[in-house]
């Protein structure tokens, strides 16, 4: 492996999605989370209290012109990966072309590097930036997070009971429930209802 091989990455077929990079500069990998503030109870799993955020993934590198012919004079890139966005300029056209549709689906990618592999990224921000120094070239600054999946569990729940009634009376006062249309009392009902009255003002 040559210096320049170890440096950029050349030779490790990096790529964003579809898109080959003819050389990876610089690849940054974050790993947050958050941990509660407040004291934690002595028993529980402190796993409960520490919320982890998503993976962010940023990344630089170049998409060149440039091109290697070789026996057959099949077109391949400076990792030696065959070129599938075509040749010289219309390479430059085609990569910028897939990182606004990239950016369009807003659908996870895979991108690989010569340390890992990237799975259900999703494309938060990229920057595509052209110099007339160093050559006719690229350059793509990517920022990516990582999209967690969970899976749905089901569970059984029990039929509910078809037979059966509820056992057991409902509770009730002693006290007459009194008359409900808004007749006169009987002269026997005033007696009872005076004599209670009595009883509770201490007549």
């Amino acid at each position: 492996m040559s210096f320049v091989s170890l440096v950029f990455g050349w030779g490790g077929g990096s790529s964003i999605g579809v898109i080959p990079l003819d050389a990876l500069i610089s690849e940054a990998t974050e790993l947050e989370s958050e941990a509660t503030s407040y004291a934690v109870e002595d028993g529980p799993p402190v796993t409960d209290h520490i919320a982890q955020d998503s993976e962010r993934l940023a990344l630089d590198g170049w998409v060149t012109a440039a091109e290697a012919t070789l026996l057959g004079g099949l077109g391949r890139d400076l990792a030696g990966a065959p070129n599938s966005l075509g040749t010289g300029r219309q390479k430059l056209i085609s990569a910028k072309a897939a990182l606004r549709k990239i950016h369009a689906d807003r659908l996870p990618i895979t991108i690989t590097t010569g340390l890992d592999v990237y799975a259900d990224f999703a494309m938060t921000r990229c920057s595509i930036g052209r110099t007339n120094d160093g050559g006719d070239k690229i350059s793509i600054t990517a920022e990516l997070r990582k999209i967690r999946k969970v899976t749905l569990r089901q569970a059984d729940i029990p039929p509910e009971k078809t037979s059966g009634s509820a056992s057991g009376k409902a509770g009730g006062t002693k006290t007459n429930a009194g008359k409900a249309n808004g007749a006169e009392p009987t002269p026997r009902e005033q007696s009872e209802l005076k004599g209670k009255v009595g009883t509770i003002f201490g007549g």
